[in-house]
């Protein structure tokens, strides 16, 4: 008897004649064996950070907001190699927890299974291009499962988001088991929406093309429903606490080398040249330029919140020339809030600035009737409302974010919404805001962002770039290893498919980005 599990599903047979069950095989006797809707629920939504793999703090490295000074870093040098179908397994969970519901809270865990199950595929077609979909989670007819194409997988993506609102919108009754919106079937509903915006706007190159997708048909219906997130009070977030097992993962407690993190040119040079607080919020000043035991000789000491006390680390720079810097006190380490603190920031998954923003570049394409600067303001508005209400007063370097600081932050003469001339400026603008808004934020987002529009532009050094191509940033990730020796023939006829050849390279644009 042997059980093997794939990294793309819970693939389970018997190497021989055995007819012992699943269940059988994974009962453990000195557990409980009565799972839940609830249980299945918590452990499922706690893991759609697991979609954010390797880790947050890897994710920052790639989209450059963050040097890691301890080693080189591959993601920071653009070195992308395997990536993962393990988190799908996940959706195994899924379906028995619709399976263990009741009829009063079926719809809503019904609901969230279709939202997860968008969710994962929409982040592994994202990475790495066409994917198992339709035969990925029918293990008993399905051992080894084709690949469908990156159009079709949207396609279904979209076909379950479209599920989850509904059974949301049918659902009567909080489920149990949500540690973060308290299983209220609305605020579930506007995720899924939100979800549904971000999703559409990753198909913008191919909306022109892909008249069956409707892509901008459906994200105007959506937005004139108008189940969306209202405020900030409906992120889909991680709050952290000081409770052992719920806190801060970057105190330094756990995270031990956040003490050599530090801010790049890529976020700190515009935060600066914008005037920008949350450059205050989001970095500690370098230790040498405000610490008379760290000063250097000749340098006059600075304080917290001079503007002088911050200057980025070049992330394209040869390591050793930057680390210098840092073993010198000279760099900016993330706040006191995220080292020093156990409750630290809350990390959002789904955040309202940041649909905001999605649907200020809707208006400025065309996509949709309204105004653009608008829907801008309002994101920039949702950032810093949410910097300040959860970073405390003490570790804002003295530069507290008012209302009137906002204000007058709109009107600057980088961040004013430009009301005539090129359209891509204006869309510049909207993408700058949503790449400095999301520091420790869905930063894998970033990413997918920054390949879409090339905005904005990541440094390249062909003498320090681990790309294989020298001159470019990769876009896509490998398929599993797993794939090469339990699903062999059908990666290969993908491969085929998209490139017409079974060679795989970080560099080859997938579908969705072509």
């Amino acid at each position: 008897m042997k059980l093997r599990i794939y990294s793309l599903i819970l693939i389970v047979f018997l190497a021989s004649s055995c007819t012992s069950s699943f269940d059988d095989l994974n009962t453990n006797p000195d557990k409980t064996t009565q799972a839940t809707s609830a249980m299945l629920a918590t452990k499922l939504i706690l893991g759609l950070d697991a979609t954010s793999s390797p880790s947050q703090w890897q994710n920052e490295f790639l989209v450059k907001r963050i040097f890691w000074g301890e080693q080189m870093d591959n993601y920071q040098y653009n070195r992308i190699e395997k990536g993962t179908f393990e988190y799908i397994t996940y959706l195994m969970n899924a379906q028995k927890m619709v399976d263990f519901s009741s009829e009063s809270d079926m719809n809503g865990y019904t609901g969230l299974y279709y939202f997860i199950k968008g969710w994962y595929f929409y982040r592994a077609t994202m990475d790495m291009g066409d994917i198992p979909y339709v035969e990925a989670l029918d293990v008993v007819n399905h051992r080894f499962p084709k690949y469908d194409s990156q159009k079709d997988v949207f396609k279904y993506i979209l076909d379950d988001l479209s599920k989850a609102n509904d059974f949301f919108s049918k659902s009567k009754q909080s489920f149990n088991g949500d540690p973060f919106y308290n299983g209220e079937p609305l605020k579930w509903q506007k995720a899924t929406n939100v979800l549904r915006l971000k999703v559409l706007m990753a198909l913008q190159k191919r909306a022109d093309d892909t008249p069956d997708l409707q892509v901008k048909e459906t994200f105007a219906s959506i937005v004139a429903d108008n189940i969306l997130f209202e405020s900030n009070d409906d992120n889909l977030q991680k709050n952290y606490s000081d409770i052992n097992g719920q806190t801060n993962p970057y105190h330094r407690s756990s995270t031990r080398s956040i003490e050599v993190y530090a801010g790049s040119k890529m976020i700190i040079d515009p935060l600066k040249e914008y005037k920008d607080y949350r450059l205050f919020y989001y970095f500690a000043p370098a230790q040498a330029l405000v610490d008379p035991d760290y000063l250097p000789e000749g340098q006059t000491l600075l304080l917290p919140n001079d503007w002088n006390a911050y200057n980025g680390l070049a992330v394209e720079a040869p390591f050793d020339q930057e680390q210098k810097k840092i073993a010198t006190y000279m760099h900016n380490r993330p706040n006191d809030v995220y080292r020093l603190s156990y409750v630290g920031v809350p990390c959002i998954w789904l955040g309202y600035a940041d649909m905001n923003f999605i649907i200020a570049e809707a208006v400025e394409r065309g996509w949709i009737t309204g105004n653009a600067k608008e829907y801008y303001e309002k994101g920039i508005r949702a950032s810093f409302e949410f910097v300040r209400k959860t970073v405390p007063s003490e570790y804002n370097n003295n530069m507290p974010i008012t209302d009137e600081y906002i204000e007058a932050y709109l009107q600057g003469e980088h961040v004013a919404y430009k009301s005539s001339g090129n359209s891509n400026d204006r869309l510049k603008q909207i993408w700058m805001q949503t790449y400095l808004a999301g520091y420790f934020h869905m930063n894998r987002d970033a990413f997918y962002n920054h390949r879409r529009t090339g905005h904005p532009a990541f440094p390249i050094n062909p003498e320090t770039n681990l790309n294989d191509a020298k001159d470019k940033i990769p876009v896509r990730w490998l398929y599993p290893d797993n794939e090469s020796t339990t699903n062999k023939e059908q990666l290969l006829i993908a491969l085929r498919n998209q490139w017409g050849t079974e060679v795989e390279d970080v560099n080859r644009l997938m579908w969705v980005i072509k």
